[in-house]
């Protein structure tokens, strides 16, 4: 199996898959190291080459080596090499010296602690990430949107999500939904990308919104992934009672477990879910800060 055309291979599978580019090129990347240590060996893929390429560095994270991982787990389903994987247990378990993330729920108070660092006048930036945040949608999700995704009457986006399937999100959050109609009128172009480089028409790049979002964070001293944000928005969701398959359709996932049992709903229903939540939400955030204020007043 020679390495260079299998992975050539699976990655126009990936591409023709719909998967992000984003998910292709950090793949590709990873796999182009299984290239170079096959290369030294004739460049055919045997064990003794998974090895070597599964031998990271003791310093690179626990999610890069996961990443590294499925790479190659999904280049070996793709052409029937899974045996030549090393049996030795569980090869995505963190070593035990690594500290553990806390859960998505507990990121919250770091989540808002960005955004609080984050100029008012930063208006693209305060939707780009506010979207991530608060409405689950994916990094390439975002920089796809086009300025007619955007329907105000109805409160909504647009999304097009992985396969080209789109679904329409509705924008309960009203810092989001204010922001988004100001966007809209007096910011984007008139037609075309919703977001784009400044003084250009291409779409923004996602290398661009990941470093600012680091930037942010390292003014904020805290450690989040923009994946974090979306999965945040789902641990926020599932907490507060929305049914498993109003979260499916929101943030566009078919497969794969949430909680509870899948139902049916309406687009209505769905809405009228996510509305309830957010009340919810609100009247509960209203009366944390009523409360300390009134603790302070009294202190």
């Amino acid at each position: 199996m020679r390495a260079n055309e299998a992975v050539e291979s699976y990655l126009e599978q990936l591409r023709s898959k719909g998967r992000q580019p984003s998910t292709v090129r950090g793949y590709e990347t990873d796999l182009r190291v299984l290239v170079r240590v096959a290369a030294k060996q004739g460049g055919e893929i045997d064990g003794e080459v998974v090895c070597e390429y599964l031998a990271w560095p003791t310093a690179q994270a626990a999610a890069t080596r996961a990443r590294r991982l499925s790479a190659l787990r999904g280049l070996l389903r793709s052409c029937g090499g899974e045996h030549f994987l090393p049996a030795v247990g569980d090869l995505e378990r963190p070593r035990a010296s690594e500290p553990r993330r806390p859960s998505y729920r507990d990121l919250r108070p770091e989540i808002d602690a960005v955004f609080a660092v984050i100029p008012h006048y930063a208006e693209r930036d305060q939707l780009v990430f506010g979207l991530l945040a608060h409405l689950g949608l994916r990094p390439g999700e975002v920089l796809a949107l086009q300025v007619h995704d955007v329907e105000e009457a109805s409160a909504s986006l647009f999304v097009t999500g992985w396969g080209g399937k789109r679904r329409r999100v509705l924008v309960d959050n009203r810092d989001v939904l204010l922001r988004l109609t100001n966007y809209v009128r007096f910011a984007a172009l008139p037609s075309g990308p919703l977001f784009t480089a400044p003084g250009r028409e291409t779409p923004l790049r996602y290398q661009s919104i990941q470093h600012r979002w680091a930037q942010y964070c390292a003014t904020a001293g805290v450690d989040v992934q923009l994946t974090d944000l979306r999965r945040a928005h789902v641990a926020d969701l599932m907490a507060g009672g929305v049914p498993e398959a109003v979260i499916r359709e929101r943030i566009g996932r078919s497969t794969g477990a949430l909680a509870g049992a899948y139902v049916s709903f309406s687009s209505e229903d769905s809405d009228a879910q996510i509305r309830a939540w957010r009340e919810r939400r609100e009247a509960q955030t209203a009366g944390t800060r009523t409360s300390t204020a009134s603790e302070r007043d009294a202190g």
